[in-house]
């Protein structure tokens, strides 16, 4: 049997692009955490025995239920306090109800805490257990060399200074998307303002009353989900308990924190059908209107991507230093060339951008944002801005190139450097 596997040469290139950033932490955001934890998701997956016996007979298996049976043998196996509690904090949590959400917090937890060698190391202990967890002939944790190999990426991966917000999990049993999470500190009031739904398991705010609390500065607007009060979880909670909490605490400043809904003209992908059955989309478009707010892009009604029109001006080959100076010379050198400009489209999701021609449906450009080194604009042409993007991942790519777009405004170049921004933090802004 080969000792080389595609999952582990993935995990190893997820762990070069992680070790080749010059930010000294990583967040939640940031465009490579994603597919490092599918990675490792995959690995924990695969070769997985489907089935167990329990004291209920026959039950589906998850790489959580291994987890959970190293932590309820901790004396035999003497498995480190920091571990222990990692397992506890997740067995105690309320935001996540199924194993694998559980066993995507858990993920988090451990990137954030360097427990994920330790853990595999004490996998090995029990063999005649894990073998019969994993069947040895397809799964990674299940083959000695190649669970070698993996223990030796996650040393690696040590390296690396994960900062998540581990708080940020009750969407982890749906998606492995994490949203925008915020906290609050307000000063103490009667009311904060707040109108909100229920709406599978989920307060999902629906009014923000004017001149409340709440409304200041736009902390808190339609569409956001509350997540804690008091720094008590209200996924799936009582409905009295947000009353019963608030007067607990009358008279206390008032700690919240939520989840985003509607972010950069975005709407987080798992709350879509939430938004749909309150009409929150509706009633945000129609309150942007009314405040004199005209939207120059639109979404995409099957893939949730936000849509904007444009013109390309130039497509260049560059060099991958000097990424700044090479988005100036590029944006002369298309004005320079005066060619007839190609009306386009440009997609933009959580992750990725991609351009296609309005005439023929060409797709001239579709790179997730890890592949795009530098975007930016000149000042004196606040309408033309462009973006380099390598032929694979920046940080082993060979081969640059520069795409040079005009948009019908300069708010709409605003709106596009943010969402770039907001995907891929390294973003290089202007030129």
């Amino acid at each position: 049997m080969s000792v080389t596997h595609p999952l582990l040469k993935q995990l190893k290139g997820n762990i070069l692009e992680l070790r080749n950033e010059t930010e000294k932490e990583i967040q939640d955001h940031h465009p490579s955490l994603l597919p490092l934890c599918r990675s490792l998701e995959e690995i924990f997956q695969i070769g997985l025995k489907s089935k167990m016996n329990s004291p209920f007979g026959l039950m589906k298996k998850d790489y959580w239920f291994w987890i959970t049976f190293i932590y309820e043998n901790r004396d035999k196996y003497r498995v480190p306090f920091a571990l222990t509690e990692a397992i506890e904090s997740i067995l105690n949590s309320k935001k996540v109800f199924t194993n694998l959400g559980k066993g995507r917090l858990f993920i988090r937890t451990a990137l954030s805490k360097k427990l994920l060698q330790s853990l595999i190391e004490l996998l090995w202990i029990d063999e005649m257990f894990l073998f019969s967890s994993y069947d040895p002939k397809t799964s990674i944790l299940g083959n000695e060399i190649m669970c070698e190999i993996f223990k030796s990426l996650l040393h690696e991966l040590n390296k690396i200074d994960f900062k998540l917000e581990l708080k940020n999990a009750s969407f982890l049993d749906e998606t492995w998307n994490i949203g925008v999470y915020k906290k609050f500190e307000f000063v103490p009031c009667k009311e904060m303002g707040i109108t909100f739904a229920y709406v599978r398991g989920r307060v999902v705010v629906v009014k923000v009353d004017e001149g409340s609390v709440a409304a200041e500065e736009n902390q808190i607007e339609p569409g956001d989900v509350l997540e804690e009060l008091y720094g008590q979880s209200l996924y799936r909670c009582n409905r009295g308990l947000i009353s019963a909490l608030a007067n607990k605490y009358r008279g206390m400043p008032i700690y919240l924190s939520i989840v985003k809904g509607y972010y950069v003209g975005s709407i987080y992908s798992p709350l879509k059908p939430i938004f749909e059955k309150l009409n929150l989309r509706k009633k945000i478009e129609s309150k942007e209107k009314d405040n004199g707010f005209v939207q120059e892009y639109t979404t995409d009604s099957k893939t949730g991507c936000l849509k904007f029109n444009m013109v390309v001006l130039g497509r260049f080959k560059v060099h991958n230093d000097d990424k700044a100076e090479n988005i100036d010379t590029a944006i002369i050198k298309a004005l320079k060339l005066n060619k007839e400009p190609k009306d386009v489209v440009i997609y933009i999701s959580e992750r990725e951008l991609k351009v296609v021609t309005v005439e023929d449906d060409t797709v001239l450009v579709d790179k997730h944002f890890s592949e795009i080194s530098a975007c930016g604009r000149k000042r004196i042409y606040p309408d033309i801005f462009a973006f380099i993007f390598g032929n694979t991942t920046c940080t082993i790519a060979e081969e640059f190139q520069c795409l040079v777009l005009k948009a019908p405004s300069s708010s709409v170049i605003t709106t596009i450097l943010d969402l770039i921004a907001h995907g891929f933090g390294t973003t290089h802004w202007e030129v």
